[in-house]
């Protein structure tokens, strides 16, 4: 299914020789990345020193200069002894200069020399000429004196072209090239047999595309004898027509790098597309991941969130209502790509999902917090730092955000966790105490205690709800307050001591903060008014409870939170 519906996107995107031109490349081609680019006149002379096309964001980041080369399977990410793997016409350095560092590469170099005489022939083009010139004459041990050959041999040089003085394209971007590429394709002769997609018999292709996590990795690659069978190798065990394997791959590759159609959670890359041209495509990536929007993309996002929340759709997503929506996540798991998650649904059922998910989220909050919070959100309330989150975390609230499933109870978790490790923490500057319950951390409570349990849970305070847990939470959040009334701004608060085994051990601290609380009402001048909250909330509370469980502790935080609102909110 996932080969079958890269290859429809394949068919139905438009074909681009360039790469800033929206589409996918040819058969035989590939959108790769260009570190550098020797410039060679007529005769095959070098003019000036190779010239680094790279930007550099920060370090070991840089933007490349993007172009449609001639590419074959083999070349894309090699190991280190593939020496017999040339590309046409551009390649990494030990292709075409023979050295790697300080180490000659001869092989390497001979058989790129090898691949340009198979293409080209007897071809007369200037190009083809000026570049075999170059590689006759060339000597790898001048490689060293080269300005950047640090830069263009190291882990960041990626792929070299060449350019003739005077043109502004690369050699291998010129028609002629381009034509004797595709002639020799023509020629190539592969395995025929039954291809896994349509049962047909066609030319087999026996080496899967790679695709740039690592260091290198496929969608189907059988890397040990075991993972074999019957003799076969390789993608024989996987037979693929050679045409559906290259449209397949175009189109991951194409998703790969699009900046709307591509999105990073953990450890997964996120890619998605509907069947036939959609305004939900880009929709989707910046409902799913917020940091992708600029502002007037960020507005038009809200409200059409807002729209899908009170169960409308935009008319032009509406027209789309039945047509399907794929969303493929990939890791990097040794030499192959993991399926982290593969769903598929119409368009429709998309929207109900968001729908239920963002309105199991909605929780009161301030006009600064995130009305539609993305997965990366909601990660983050889960771990000190960002390195620490779950790997699969990610790919399992993706999975049940698309499916309408059961959140990870290790979201819950991860939750409840931080909001006990913070119960102390302070502000930095300030050292004041920062609030350890906030609205995203109280609004993924109250998702996984309504869609995993099956509570219903307000999103703000509720005085007529008679939980334990619920009245447990206010009561801790009026005796903090009361605290504050009677000692003005401090540092710390019962919260910073007691939050953590008020929640889990009630018994065990709620009759020593009444006591406190009596020294607190006595000393506020208002304290009446706190007296009167607790006895409000008391008349309700039998008894407290020696433990609570995690749900009655999530419960709790979140009545906490919203009491502590209610108390501070602004007539």
């Amino acid at each position: 299914m996932i080969f079958q519906a890269l290859v429809s996107l394949y068919e139905r995107l438009p074909q681009a020789d360039f790469p800033d031109h929206d589409g996918v490349p040819p058969f035989g081609f590939s959108v790769e990345d260009i570190g550098f680019v020797v410039t060679i006149d007529k005769d095959g002379n070098m003019i000036g020193q190779p010239e680094d096309l790279r930007v550099k964001i920060n370090t070991n980041t840089y933007h490349f200069q993007q172009s449609v080369v001639p590419y074959t399977n083999q070349v894309n990410v090699r190991s280190s002894g593939a020496a017999n793997t040339p590309n046409f016409m551009v390649d990494k350095v030990e292709y075409i200069f023979g050295m790697s560092g300080t180490s000659e590469r001869k092989v390497h170099n001979e058989s790129f020399k090898a691949l340009v005489d198979e293409v080209c022939g007897d071809s007369t083009d200037e190009g083809v000429v000026a570049v075999r010139a170059f590689l006759a004459r060339w000597q790898p041990q001048k490689s060293v004196e080269l300005r950047d050959w640090k830069e263009m041999s190291g882990a960041h040089g990626k792929w070299v072209s060449f350019r003739l003085w005077g043109d502004r394209g690369f050699v291998h971007e010129r028609p002629a090239l381009k034509k004797l590429w595709q002639e020799f394709l023509t020629k190539k002769e592969y395995p025929k047999g039954v291809s896994f997609l349509d049962g047909s018999i066609h030319p087999l292709q026996t080496q899967y595309a790679q695709f740039k996590f690592g260091s290198g990795a496929s969608l189907v690659s059988f890397n040990e004898d075991a993972y074999e069978s019957y003799g076969k190798k390789r993608g024989e065990n996987a037979p693929i027509a050679v045409d559906a394997e290259f449209k397949s791959s175009a189109a991951l590759k194409y998703l790969l790098r699009s900046r709307t159609q591509r999105i990073k959670i953990g450890d997964a890359t996120t890619v998605f597309w509907a069947e036939q041209a959609s305004p939900v495509e880009p929709f989707f990536g910046q409902v799913m991941d917020p940091a992708q929007q600029d502002q007037a993309a960020g507005e038009q996002v809200r409200k059409f969130l807002e729209a899908v929340r009170a169960g409308q759709l935009p008319n032009d997503i509406e027209r789309d209502r039945d047509i399907n929506f794929y969303i493929l996540g990939l890791a990097l798991n040794k030499a192959r790509l993991a399926l982290r998650f593969w769903h598929v649904c119409s368009v429709g059922t998309l929207m109900e999902r968001l729908q239920d998910h963002f309105g199991n989220l909605e929780m009161e909050r301030s006009d600064k917090d995130i009305e539609f919070p993305g997965v990366w959100h909601l990660l983050k309330e889960t771990a000190r730092e960002t390195k620490d989150i779950s790997p699969v975390l990610g790919g399992a609230l993706t999975r049940s955000i698309l499916t309408g499933g059961r959140y990870p109870q290790s979201l819950f978790q991860g939750v409840i966790g931080r909001i006990r490790a913070d119960q102390s923490k302070k502000h930095p500057t300030t050292g004041k105490s920062v609030p350890n319950v906030n609205y995203l951390r109280a609004a993924i409570l109250k998702a996984v205690l309504q869609r995993n349990y099956n509570k219903e849970v307000p999103m703000s305070l509720d005085t007529e709800r008679r939980e334990t847990a619920y009245l447990l939470g206010r009561l801790f959040a009026v005796l903090e307050k009361a605290q504050l009334d009677a000692l003005g701004k401090v540092n710390a608060t019962i919260k910073d001591r007691f939050f953590s085994a008020a929640s889990a051990t009630p018994a065990s601290v709620f009759p020593k903060l009444l006591r406190l609380s009596q020294h607190h009402i006595e000393k506020a001048e208002y304290g009446h008014v706190s007296d009167r909250r607790i006895a409000e909330i008391m008349e309700h509370v039998d008894s407290f409870p020696a433990h609570m469980n995690l749900q009655d502790q999530g419960l709790f935080a979140i009545a906490y939170y919203q009491q502590k609102n209610a108390l501070y909110r602004k007539n």
